[in-house]
This record gives C-alpha cells, structure tokens and sequence, in this order.
C-alpha cells in the first residue's frame, strides 16, 4: 500500500532528526510514564528489545526482572516470530536482524497468561491504529493472543513524533489498546493528539 510506505518513511525522516540527547530524554519519559500505568497485579509481560531508532525500554525490563515478573520477548522463527519467556537478559542473542532475542531453549510463552503487550511501531494514531514495519508480526501475534486471552492489553510504545492523525488501515492490520508516549498513556478512547 503506497499510503503507508510514504508514512513510513516521513516518520523515519522524524527519528533521524531526534538526536541521541532528545532521545534518551523521551526513552526515559516513556519508561517512567509506563511504570505509572502498569497493573499492580501485572506478573507476566510481553515486551520487545529496541531496535536503534525504538523507544530504549531496556531500564525497564530489567526493573520488572529483578520484580520477578514474567517477561517474554519475541524470537524470529522462520517468516514469524514467537514469544518466548526469560529470566534475565543474559538469555539473549543476536537474531537475523541484529536484534537481541530469547535463545532458542527458552520457554515458549502461554498466551492465556498475557496481561500487557507492549508493542513497538513506526507510528500510532488517536484510533489506536498501528503502523509497523511491514512484515505483519505484530499483526498475527495480536490476532492470535486476542483469539486465545481476549483480556490482554496492548499498548503502543512511541517517541512523541511516531503520533500522526490518521494512519492507513488494511482489514488485518491489529490495533492497540493504549499509546504510551513521553507525554503519558493515553487510551484509545481518549486519546487527543
């Protein structure tokens, strides 16, 4: 869809010129802002590790780590990736695309224990409207845990520029629940941007 691609790359042009200070800064925001929002009963997460021009959410799954919480991330398994569920950081390697991911003896995760999705994005609209990479794993991973735990959250995770008005939506494409931006969480519902 040419609608998307011309999106896509607009919003890459907006993270190139987020220079490293100003991202630290709002990465920062963004984990304080989710740790405001997560469910005091939260035990088991699914989160993703950040690619370089993503949200730097590292300080907080190391925090929930340490909490005991259950933490997955994905791991690229032929054209799709699974989550899969670790205990600490050490657990990971390099996958095909340069992006820490559980080894492969990690657990596989149960979708009916799900509590929270963090998903990650190239941008985010007021609707809850998700554009990503490309490829449809996030997409299929939502469909799937939405089938499976319809009582799963998901929220999006972005830089402040990664919110647009309107984004392009295909009958597959899988929104989210909550954005979670430096400015704070704002619900689908309510969200004003």
């Amino acid at each position: 869809m040419h609608e998307k691609f011309t999106l896509r790359r607009a919003i890459n042009e907006r993270l190139a010129r987020l220079n490293e200070k100003d991202r630290a800064a709002e990465s920062r925001s963004i984990v304080r802002r989710i740790r405001e929002h997560l469910p005091e009963d939260l035990s088991v997460l699914c989160a993703f590790m950040p690619m370089a021009n993503e949200p730097d959410i590292r300080p907080l799954l190391e925090a929930l780590l340490q909490k005991h919480i259950t933490l997955s991330l994905p791991r690229t398994e032929g054209k799709a990736f699974t989550f899969r569920t670790i205990t600490d950081l050490t657990q990971l390697e390099r996958g095909p695309f340069g992006i820490l991911e559980p080894r492969v003896e990690t657990d596989a995760l149960d979708l009916k224990t799900v509590q929270l999705v963090l998903v990650p994005g190239v941008a985010f609209d007021p609707s809850g409207n998700r554009l990503g990479r490309g490829n449809g794993g996030y997409d299929k991973f939502l469909a799937r845990l939405r089938a499976e735990n319809p009582a799963a959250l998901a929220w999006g995770i972005a830089f402040d520029c990664q919110m647009v008005n309107a984004i392009p939506v295909q009958q597959h494409d899988a929104k989210v629940d909550a954005v979670v931006t430096p400015r704070g969480k704002q619900d689908v519902l309510s969200m004003q941007y």
